[in-house]
């Protein structure tokens, strides 16, 4: 499976200590990939999630070729957690989709995907909805944050 060799891809390159510090290096985990999605449901890259414990230290981006596009960290400094957030706001399909429907109560999920928002350095997990009263829109979540996806992004399966 090709999540597998992505999953093993970072785990080499966070042990080889060019991405992430010491302390990550030492305590970090690099959990399952998860592929990232372009406009009309092309992959785009993989998302391979750094955590210690039920934390989120950073992330490995990756291509489709297993090519390093970034590694972001939500550390502020090697060891601090504290600014981490939950890894379930980014990795969890259900707790993405729950912050969805907290925001627009009576509406009907799709399944969420993890895609960006317009550019593709802005990832976010999109989330189809059909509203309450009908019609449908798609969601952005990001973290804390759930805000309306643009018209013009395309970004839909």
């Amino acid at each position: 499976m090709q999540s597998q060799a992505v999953v093993r891809a970072a785990k080499a390159m966070l042990e080889q200590g060019s991405m992430a510090d010491a302390w990550t290096r030492q305590h970090g985990e690099v959990r399952k990939a998860i592929p990232v999605e372009a406009p009309k449901g092309v992959m785009q890259s993989w998302f391979v999630p750094v955590l210690h414990g039920e934390r989120l230290l950073g992330f490995f981006e990756l291509t489709p070729e297993l090519d390093v596009r970034r590694y972001s960290s939500f550390q502020k400094h090697a060891g601090d957690i504290e600014g981490c957030p939950p890894a379930a706001d980014w990795i969890d399909p259900e707790t993405i989709r729950r912050k969805v429907l907290q925001r627009l109560k009576g509406a009907v999920t799709g399944e969420p995907y993890l895609s960006f928002d317009t550019y593709p350095s802005r990832l976010a997990w999109a989330v189809p909805v059909t509203l309450a009263g009908g019609g449908s829109r798609l969601m952005f979540v990001a973290g804390d944050s759930v805000f309306e996806g643009r018209s013009d992004t395309g970004t839909t399966r």
